[in-house]
């Protein structure tokens, strides 16, 4: 493993990339905060959601802002995702809401009530949301998040139609579900953050399996042969003080490539600010080359290009 300087590779096993220094070409004044929404839609545009005054900015691949959409409408951004049709679901953990938008930032449809939550682990949609994502049956599968421990299911109209899940750590109980995953065959990967692990279910919410060896994972994408790229917060950036012990032969944040069993097969990351490495890996998405985009919160809270070297 390599995480040296800008430029560099960064690998591990048959995950090899190339940093790209400075991708992401930002306006004189702008800067990332908190970029912890990276999305990716059918035409290779990059959606970065951040907590600047331009909270939803869009990129090619190449780093060139292509538009900027969203100021003065979220109240602290949290997470994108992609629908099928393109459409953008952004979760505000400020304001309790889940939308969803246009590319170009029309607004279609709003699930929860602005600025007034539901009561803290209450069950209720919605207290703080973190990830709303689309599965192949239309409905919106939302993690509902820092105040609350469920996944909700809605039509997608907007009707709820199911929740599942309650504050512990037991199969089936929930820290922090951060995000959820639906791989080919349509079950559900939670990632129960301040549990440190990822539980599998059922699209109807029956528990399957749980898989360990990470810390505070934040976000899954669907990597090669059905491995799952994991990104994680990491221990040193204000974990929680009653989480299970730290191990510290186990990467302290960054990239993980696990298969969906939880077995690792490749990685990096250490925690620095050093351009290459990971701090506080949020969101991860890969473009139809493979080529890696990372969103980044807390100190530097950056967007970061790793170029896939086959």
């Amino acid at each position: 493993m390599t995480t040296k300087s800008e430029g560099i590779l960064v690998s591990y096993g048959k995950y090899v990339y190339r940093h790209v220094p400075g991708w992401g070409k930002l306006p004189d004044g702008w800067e990332w905060n908190h970029a912890v929404g990276v999305g990716i839609d059918s035409k290779e545009r990059i959606y970065v959601y951040n907590r600047s005054a331009h909270p939803m900015m869009v990129f090619d691949t190449e780093g060139n802002l292509l538009n900027h959409w969203g100021e003065g409408l979220f109240k602290s951004a949290h997470m994108v995702s992609v629908g099928p049709d393109d459409t953008l679901y952004t979760t505000d953990i400020g304001n309790h809401t889940v939308r969803r938008w246009t590319p170009e930032g029309e607004l279609l449809l709003t699930l929860g009530t602005p600025d007034k939550p539901a009561r803290r682990m209450s069950g209720r949609p919605f207290n703080q949301p973190t990830h709303a994502v689309v599965g192949r049956d239309g409905n919106i599968y939302i993690t509902d998040g820092y105040g609350n421990a469920r996944v909700h299911i809605f039509s997608p109209e907007g009707a709820h139609l199911h929740s599942f899940g309650e504050p512990g750590t037991g199969p089936g109980q929930f820290r922090s579900p951060h995000c959820v995953y639906i791989d080919p065959s349509e079950q559900l990967y939670v990632v129960d953050r301040e549990n440190y692990r990822i539980q599998v279910f059922t699209k109807e919410g029956r528990y399957i399996r749980e898989f360990h060896g990470v810390h505070r994972p934040d976000h899954i994408w669907p990597g090669d042969d059905g491995d799952l790229i994991v990104t994680e917060l990491g221990f040193r950036a204000g974990a929680a003080p009653d989480g299970p012990p730290q191990n510290p032969l186990v990467h302290p944040a960054g990239i993980k490539f696990m298969t969906p069993t939880g077995q690792w097969v490749g990685g990096w990351g250490m925690g620095t600010d050093t351009p290459g490495d990971i701090l506080a890996g949020h969101m991860a998405v890969t473009d139809k080359k493979g080529n890696l985009y990372v969103g980044e919160t807390l100190i530097g809270a950056r967007m970061q290009k790793f170029e896939r070297v086959r």
